[in-house]
């Protein structure tokens, strides 16, 4: 079944080669292979004839009509739902086909009005009776349809089925299927063309021509035309004794009987009698409707639909777009940025010039359209209703509808149907029919033509029941099923990726393709409820819930343990507030900020973007002068930062003060003491990059941001009443804890509603320790003077790394390597108020910090070492990589790391002479080489064990500049290891 001839005829071709065998029996498709459309078509459903009388909650145009099985007989008073109007039939509502076409869609609009006003009992009575001859008719045609199919199936013997009944040839197969079911050559029809015919009909109003406005049927039009073609006779002979050719050859008898009793109904005298109709049938050809429970009336009648459905229907939202249409004619509609009136005035223009255009275009918007109509009808996939329809959506909700009892339907689809905020009502219909979902990503390029970090998922579905279903993600071959089916369940649970050492040094991360038992999730109700709690607004039921990414089993234990916790964000309603504060295009648009890339002077000219910071680094990149692209971004170095640093803008207010800080968005509440509410400006703010890197080093990408700084949208921030409790939510959103939450969701946005899944952590010991190394790692610069004096605490002295100049390693009595780089009396010299030594700016102890307070966020919530190290192993596997080839020197800088977020930081890998021509020279000074103003690589310095590497560059990040600047490297160089660290610092954090 397919939309496109072509791969209807190919599909028939491949079955006939692959189906070709020795005792040369040659398969014939007639009844089985379809070209239309699976989604737009007539269903065995009806609606009560006391629902006609009004338009008011109930009504037919209100509500989703009834299904009606075949074999079942049809009710007193219950009507076909194709054989009543609908509000969205042609309803056109583009502006500018309105302007194009006043006059017509004016006329339909009226119609439309006319068309769908409540029934009066005249008309009911009507549609009783044609009720009553469609429901005879459709019997009539299974039947028939029966008898075909069983006269035109060969006896084959196959899958232990013994071969029974008379092999016929392909032309005594064609010939029956001409004469008996599409009567072609005939002067009469049959039950299956008059009853295609009636749901063509209906289907039609749905795409109706905009230029045959005026043929549009009124309501005594549309009921006659119907009567005439299933009530009435119309024989017509041109002289008396004529013979009509009413009969097939292969067999007259049943054709006399269907006469008999249904009478004769000659299409091209019809179409003649009611041009109406004939150009119903031109629509119906072109659109290609298709209605299953008609096509396949025998298999419905007999097994109530299919036993399997596959397909991999298409991934795509029905969208008009006027410029992707014309722009096959003239590129400038798709290649320049216009406002809405210089469009017109070139569509006008193509259309002078191309005058066949227009037609065209306009046929193009009338499929768009109506099939978006249809689709989000109420009356056609009610199932989908508030959801944004896209077409392999629809397809689920068909195949369910289309199964038999037990049959079973699998599809190939997007992951939108699970993480879907408003898909709620939907998912309550695909929970009680999953019986398997997993989820992959493209890595591997299973599909060529997709971008590599899309995700899509085999579903398997089955007869309603109770919620049920197994469920595997982050899958990259189909064969990790089978081997995980197959496992049995000993070892660790291998991650996304894994990090192979290669014989000289270098790290080699390959996607991981192993199974394991423990990838296999099993999803009842219970795990439905759980998710609800954690991902959805509160109260959300269970078949409502967004389904998580879960690598393994183990990971439920964690979200068990989040969704425990006593107060998250949520409960803090009206004291806090979500913005993303300035719209890129419209601020621009209305002149509240400009593009233009500076230095600001205050931080009032600072409009931040997400580029700007990283987890816990609000200066982390800055602009360059000239920036371009989102890869023209130099990384800072925090140990030369002034105190009142401010890295370059992008973006510039472009109106005067008082006007910029009228528009700043304002909190909800009104201060102790205040008359009105304050600027979020006003307040520090958790921030957060709005686009969620769900295949990069960290999902999550929070920071503390100053008063007075503004940001653009691809950054969300959130102002609190209370500094302690914006102190809590970052401290645990900076955590990979929180981050694994937030990677579960799928979500390719953190949003205003997301921040309500932060949980806040009680005031103890941990809490403590906690804010301390954030405070440390955020408050970089004297704009964080107010905020650390609000939350410093003198116990902040008494904090110890983890770390210590006695420490050893965990499987071996050598010091750690990081015993003698990290700053052992940072805590003890810090002060209550802010100065450039309260902050942490070598990367080392940098990444100490946020190691440390993984560990005490993931205490605070309750979890285990065990599952502290499978939420990194399993969910960070970017970030394992880089921390697997990332090394330091003994100042604690990065002298090699292979991070994309670091480009320019520590040494290439290899040599590059490039790097003199870009003025970039290296030194080196060691016991056995001597040299300067050389080309070097870490392959070259990587087995240092004393001595110092120079880095000679021009530094433009700081105003003022550019201006050459010198880093030295002091060897040795050294690896941490992450997983051992986490197991150090639970450690000593227990214990304390």
């Amino acid at each position: 079944m397919d939309l496109n001839l072509v791969a209807v005829e190919l599909a028939e071709v491949s079955l006939w080669l692959n189906a070709l065998s020795g005792d040369r029996f040659v398969p014939w498709f007639g009844l089985q292979l379809h070209n239309g459309n699976s989604l737009i078509g007539a269903r065995r459903e009806v609606f009560r004839a006391e629902q006609l009388t009004n338009k008011q909650d109930g009504s037919w145009l209100k509500s989703a009509p009834e299904r009606l099985p075949l074999g079942q007989a049809r009710g007193l008073g219950q009507i076909w739902h194709f054989l009543l109007p609908d509000s969205d039939m042609a309803n056109y509502t583009d502006k500018d086909v309105k302007a194009l076409y006043p006059q017509a869609i004016k006329t339909i609009a009226e119609w439309r009005k006319q068309f769908t006003k409540p029934f009066d009992k005249t008309e009911i009575a009507r549609l009783e009776k044609l009720s009553q001859r469609i429901a005879q008719l459709w019997d009539e045609h299974a039947e028939s349809l029966a008898r075909l199919r069983h006269r035109t199936t060969d006896p084959y013997a196959i899958f232990g089925r013994e071969a029974k009944g008379e092999r016929t040839s392909l032309q005594f197969k064609d010939t029956a299927l001409e004469q008996e079911l599409r009567l072609n050559q005939l002067e009469n029809t049959s039950a299956y063309r008059r009853l295609k015919l009636v749901m063509d009909y209906w289907c039609a109003l749905w795409f109706w021509p905009i230029g045959s406005a005026s043929d549009l049927p009124d309501r005594e039009e549309w009921l006659m035309d119907l009567e005439n073609l299933l009530l009435g006779d119309t024989i017509q002979t041109e002289r008396p004794g004529q013979s009509l050719n009413l009969f097939g050859e292969q067999n007259p008898e049943e054709g006399k009987r269907f006469v008999s009793q249904n009478g004769v109904v000659n299409l091209n005298i019809l179409f003649a009698a009611f041009p109406r109709l004939k150009q119903v049938d031109l629509i119906a050809r072109k659109r290609k409707f298709f209605h299953w429970e008609l096509v396949f009336a025998d298999i419905f009648r007999e097994r109530g639909g299919f036993d399997l459905i596959l397909g991999n229907p298409p991934w795509l939202k029905v969208e008009w777009s006027s410029g992707d249409v014309l722009g096959d004619y003239e590129p400038r509609f798709v290649i320049r940025k216009m406002s809405a009136p210089q469009l017109a005035k070139l569509r006008d223009e193509t259309f002078e010039r191309i005058p066949e255009l227009k037609n065209g275009w306009t046929e193009e918007f009338e499929e768009s359209e109506g099939t978006q109509n249809f689709l989000n009808a109420l009356c056609n996939y009610p199932q989908l209703k508030g959801v944004q329809t896209n077409l392999y959506k629809c397809f689920l909700p068909r195949a369910w509808a289309n199964s038999s009892e037990k049959g079973v339907s699998g599809f190939l689809h997007p992951e939108g149907v699970y993480d879907d905020p408003n898909g709620g009502v939907f998912r309550r219909e695909v929970y009680p029919r999953l019986r398997a979902h997993f989820q992959f990503i493209n890595e591997t390029k299973l599909f060529s033509d997709v971008h590599n970090q899309t995700l899509f998922s085999i579903n398997v579905y089955g007869p309603r029941g109770v919620p049920k279903f197994v469920h595997v993600s982050n899958l990259f071959i189909p064969q990790t099923l089978d081997s995980s089916f197959a496992h049995d369940g000993s070892g660790i649970v291998p991650g996304i990726k894994e990090e192979i050492e290669l014989p000289d040094g270098r790290v080699k991360v390959k996607w991981n393709f192993e199974g394991h038992a423990d990838r296999i999730v099993k999803i009842t109700e219970n795990e439905l409820a759980l998710f609800a709690r954690l991902y959805d607004e509160a109260g959300t039921p269970a078949l409502e819930a967004r389904l998580p990414a879960l690598h393994a089993v183990q990971l439920m234990k964690v979200l068990e343990k989040f969704a425990k916790q006593p107060k998250r964000l949520e409960n803090l309603k009206g004291e806090y507030y979500s913005t993303q504060h300035w719209n890129e295009v419209n601020a621009q648009n209305d002149g509240t900020i400009k593009r233009e890339t500076q230095f600001p002077v205050s931080p009032d000219e600072w409009i931040l973007s997400g580029p700007h910071f990283f987890v816990g680094n609000p200066f982390y990149n800055t602009p360059r002068a000239v920036c371009n692209t989102n890869k023209a971004y130099d990384n800072l170095d925090l140990e030369i930062l002034p105190d009142d640093y401010l890295p370059r803008t992008n973006y510039i207010p472009a109106c005067d003060p008082d006007t910029y800080r009228a528009r700043t968005p304002r909190v909800p509440w009104i201060g102790e003491g205040e008359t009105e509410p304050k600027r979020v400006t006003e307040y520090y703010r958790l921030g957060l990059r709005k686009r969620l890197s769900q295949s990069g080093e960290r999902t999550l990408i929070p920071v503390l941001l100053p008063k007075n700084v503004s940001h653009i949208f691809t950054v969300q921030t959130s102002s609190f009443k209370d500094t302690r409790t914006l102190a809590n939510a970052l401290l645990v959103s900076t955590s990979i804890s929180f981050d694994f939450l937030v990677k579960s969701t799928g979500q390719a946005d953190f949003t205003s509603g997301s921040s309500r899944l932060i949980p806040l952590l009680s005031e103890g010991d941990r809490y403590l320790s906690g804010v301390a190394r954030l405070l440390s790692l955020n408050c970089l610069t004297k704009h964080y003077a107010e905020f650390w004096q609000a939350n410093w605490q003198k116990d902040f002295q008494d904090q110890k790394w983890t770390i210590t100049q006695f420490t050893q390693r965990i499987n071996g009595r050598e010091l750690h390597p990081g015993t003698a780089v990290l700053p052992q009396n940072f805590f003890q010299n810090l002060t209550s108020e802010w100065q450039r030594n309260n902050a942490l700016r070598t990367d080392y102890s940098r990444r100490q910090a946020l190691l440390e307070i993984d560990v005490l966020v993931a205490q605070a919530l309750g979890l285990t070492l065990d599952e502290l190290l499978t939420i990194y192993r399993m969910q960070f596997p970017v970030m394992r990589q880089y921390e697997a080839d990332t090394w330091y020197d003994q100042n604690g800088r990065i002298v090699f790391t292979p991070s994309k977020g670091l480009v320019g930081v520590g040494l290439p890998r290899k040599a590059r002479k490039s790097d003199l021509a870009q003025g970039i020279y290296y030194g080196i000074q060691s016991p056995t080489r001597n040299e300067q103003q050389i080309a070097l690589g870490w392959e070259d310095i990587q087995h240092m064990t004393e001595g110092t590497v120079t880095k000679t560059f021009m530094d433009d990040t700081l105003p003022g500049g550019p201006v050459q600047r010198t880093i030295e490297y002091k060897a040795p160089f050294f690896r941490p290891d992450r997983e051992e660290d986490y197991a150090i610092a639970w450690r000593v954090f227990t214990s304390a």
